[in-house]
């Protein structure tokens, strides 16, 4: 198995923003000599809940200080962005990691982060679609090109930096709709399955998944399938979940919180939080290591894992990274 770490930076009240960026950095930096194979840096706008708007800045500083592990968006939120400044963006960060970029792309869900940029929650889709052809035509072009859109118009552009990585750095997709198992399937993307859902909700994701592929007459591909889940591992169960317990439902009621719109509507979340303490692994190691076989059953490998949870502090967060490594990684790397 795979494992990386699923990083944001959240600013409770009473804490200093520049302490918790810096924390989360120094959490990245560690994952790395800790042996884990990933970092992934939400992206999120106007809210406590997340106060990394510019993921791959933040990654940049990071690939500063590290040399192996994969830095990945998870996810950058595409409708919000400009698609010809986000590919020479990612490109350039590309560049200067020498090849460490996954890029994890996703529609948006919150509408306050629509709203505050002047966007309808609505067209999410339709931006999303465009500017995805738009990043992909920015890193093959080899001369310059005109895109007359419906959002957006670019002319004799040909952007720069090129990926390192070719074609193009991997392509990582949030979602668990079956158009968006369809786009992944057929483009070759990563499919990023979220947190805070129960391993029965997962195991039909899985289902279907595979059965895109068997649709579409492709061999099913366990690279391409990445599951996150919160983690804390702690003495023992009980402990842990005293340690991170209320951290996490609190992170989760916020998330929830966030996604709604002025008429109470929210929009589509899986987050299932009458369920956290069964599908988060916030436990000791050995129950850790037996979620994680069953979540191997389903033919997942690969899992990212949310551990900087609110007002959690840093101390206890990399304590259980720590503990993680030591105490579970090496039973499920390379096993069969």
């Amino acid at each position: 198995m795979r494992f990386g770490i699923f990083q944001s930076a959240q600013w409770p009240e009473g804490t200093q923003q520049q302490v918790r960026l810096r924390d989360a950095v120094e959490q990245s930096v560690l994952a790395e000599e800790l042996g884990f194979d990933s970092v992934f840096m939400t992206e999120h706008h106007f809210t406590r809940h997340g106060i990394v708007p510019d993921n791959l800045a933040m990654l940049s500083f990071i690939a500063a200080q590290t040399q192996h592990i994969r830095l990945g968006t998870a996810v950058s939120v595409l409708p919000l962005h400009d698609p010809v400044r986000l590919a020479e963006s990612v490109a350039l960060v590309d560049q200067l990691s020498d090849g460490r970029i996954d890029f994890g792309i996703g529609r948006g869900y919150q509408w306050g982060e629509f709203n505050g940029f002047g966007l309808s929650l609505d067209e999410r889709v339709a931006r999303f679609d465009e500017s995805i052809d738009v990043i992909l035509r920015s890193w093959a072009a080899t001369e310059p090109f005109t895109h007359e859109g419906r959002y957006w118009h670019f002319r004799s552009a040909q952007p720069q930096p090129q990926p390192l990585q070719k074609p193009h750095p991997p392509i990582w997709m949030a979602t668990v709709s079956d158009d968006g198992f369809d786009l992944c399937v057929e483009n070759g993307w990563g499919v990023m399955l979220p947190q805070a859902v129960p391993l029965e909700t997962v195991s039909h994701w899985v289902d279907s998944y595979k059965a895109t592929f068997e649709r579409k007459g492709k061999p099913f591909d366990a690279e391409k399938l990445m599951l996150a889940r919160g983690l804390h591992v702690g003495d023992d169960d009980e402990s842990a979940w005293a340690e991170a317990g209320p951290a996490y439902e609190e992170f989760l009621a916020l998330a929830r919180k966030v996604a709604e719109s002025p008429d109470g509507n929210a929009s589509p979340m899986p987050f299932d939080v009458d369920s956290i303490r069964a599908s988060a692994l916030i436990c000791g190691s050995e129950t850790c290591i037996e979620k994680l076989n069953a979540v191997r059953e389903l033919g997942i490998e690969y899992v990212i894992f949310f551990s900087n949870m609110g007002g959690l502090a840093h101390s206890l967060i990399t304590e259980s990274l720590t503990r993680f490594a030591k105490a579970v990684m090496p039973l499920l790397q390379g096993a069969e």
